[in-house]
C-alpha cells in the first residue's frame, strides 16, 4: 500500500447511499457509528474484539489526534477508513460518502504506520508513481513531485533512489506520496515515527500548514507533546473502545493543577494540621520545596511561609500535560497492552 489512496474495489454490491440514516452533513470530514473489528485470535480461535462501536466525527479543517496504546485499536480504525479492512459490523463517512464505495477514497490520502516502498526508484519517481495511481496527469504529476519533495526536506535527494533512504528520509517521502495529489483529508498512522527532532518539528509545521490550508487530518500518534501542540481535539481509544473526545484545553483543564514553593529558611518549621495532604514538604540540599495540591490556596501557603520569616525563591504553577492525563486514563481503565498480544493490525 503506498502513501496515497489507491481506490479499491467495492466492498458491499450496490454500496450505500449517502443519504442513509446516519450520514453526515457538509460540516463532517469523518463520521463512523457503532464501527466494529472483530477478530478470531490465530492461535485460539476466540474472538478478540479489535475494535467496538466507534461512534467518531472528525469535522472538515481541523487537526483531530487519535490516541491509544499499542493493541487499543488506532491502526485499526485507520484501515477501517481507508477500506483496507472490512468492519464487521457499522457504518462510517467519508468527506460525506459512504467509506464502502471506493469513491470515497479519491480525496484523501494516507500514510500507513508500516508503508512500503519501491526501492529501486528515486525520490522523484516514486512521487511520480504515487501521483499518477492517484489520478494525476503525467506533467502535473512530475511538477507535484518535485514540489513536495523539497517540502519535506528532501529537495537535494532527487536522484538518490529509496533503498538508500534513511529511516526518517522515507517517512518524510511517504508522508510527501500521501499529499501530492492534493487531499482533502490527510489519514496518518504515526507521522513521526523514525524522525529526529528536526523531522519532527518540519512535520508539525508540515501538519498546521495542511490546516490552514483548510485540509483535514487525522493521525495517531504515541508522541504526546507533538500532538498537545497541534490538535485541535483528541479521541482517547482504550481497548478498543471510545474513552474521550475533547479539546486538548478540557483534557487537560480538567486535570489537577498544583503549585510548587521552593523557599529557605524554612528549618524545622512543620506542615500545619489543617494542611496535611493538601502541602506535601519535600527536603533539598540548599533549599525547601512545599508542593500545594490546591492551587487556589497559593495565597493562604505564602502569607503562612512570610509570616515566620521564610524567604519564598519561587513560586511555580503546574498543570497536567496530557501525557500525564493520558496515563491515568489508561491507568483508571485497567487496560494493558498485552490484552492486545495477537491481534492484526
Amino acid at each position: 500500500m503506498q502513501g496515497s489512496i489507491i481506490p479499491l474495489p467495492s466492498q458491499s454490491p450496490g454500496g450505500s447511499d449517502s443519504t442513509a440514516p446516519g450520514a453526515p452533513g457538509d460540516e463532517l470530514a469523518v463520521r463512523t457509528v457503532g464501527l466494529s473489528k472483530h477478530y478470531r485470535h490465530p492461535w485460539t480461535l476466540q474472538i478478540v474484539k479489535g475494535l467496538e462501536n466507534l461512534d467518531l466525527e472528525v469535522r472538515r479543517g481541523e487537526v483531530f489526534g487519535y490516541l491509544g496504546p499499542n493493541g487499543a485499536g488506532k491502526t485499526t480504525t485507520l484501515k477501517l477508513l481507508c477500506g483496507l479492512h472490512r468492519p464487521t459490523h457499522g457504518e462510517g463517512w467519508l468527506l460525506g460518502q459512504p467509506m464502502r464505495e471506493p469513491s470515497s477514497r479519491r480525496k484523501i490520502g494516507f500514510l500507513p504506520e508500516h508503508p512500503y516502498f519501491y526501492d529501486y526508484l528515486n525520490g522523484v519517481e516514486y512521487l511520480e508513481f504515487a501521483g499518477r495511481l492517484s489520478g494525476l496527469h503525467a506533467q502535473d504529476a512530475r511538477q507535484r513531485a518535485t514540489h513536495w519533495l523539497g517540502r519535506v526536506g528532501l529537495g537535494g535527494q532527487e536522484r538518490r533512489v529509496l533503498r538508500k533512504y534513511s529511516k526518517g528520509m522515507l517517512q518524510r517521502i511517504g508522508l510527501a506520496a500521501a499529499l501530492v495529489h492534493d487531499p482533502e483529508l490527510l489519514i496518518l498512522d504515526e507521522p513521526m515515527s523514525g524522525l529526529d527532532p528536526f523531522g519532527r518539528r518540519d512535520v508539525r509545521d508540515l501538519i498546521l500548514e495542511q490546516r490552514e490550508r483548510g485540509l483535514t487530518v487525522l493521525f495517531s500518534s504515541h508522541i504526546l507533546p507533538d500532538v498537545e501542540v497541534i490538535c485541535d481535539r483528541v479521541a482517547i481509544l482504550l481497548g478498543g473502545r471510545l474513552n474521550r473526545v475533547a479539546t486538548v484545553g478540557e483534557i487537560v483543564s480538567s486535570g489537577s493543577h498544583h503549585v510548587e514553593i521552593r523557599c529557605t529558611g524554612v528549618s524545622m518549621l512543620p506542615v500545619p494540621p489543617e494542611w496535611q495532604g493538601l502541602l506535601e514538604r519535600h527536603e533539598h540540599p540548599h533549599e525547601t520545596a512545599f508542593v500545594l495540591a490546591d492551587d487556589a490556596r497559593t495565597s493562604d501557603v505564602l502569607r503562612w511561609l512570610t509570616s515566620h520569616g521564610v524567604q519564598v525563591r519561587a513560586v511555580t504553577p503546574h498543570r497536567p500535560t496530557l501525557e500525564e492525563l493520558f496515563m491515568e486514563a489508561a491507568a483508571g481503565a485497567s487496560f494493558s497492552a498485552s490484552a492486545g498480544e495477537g491481534r492484526p493490525s
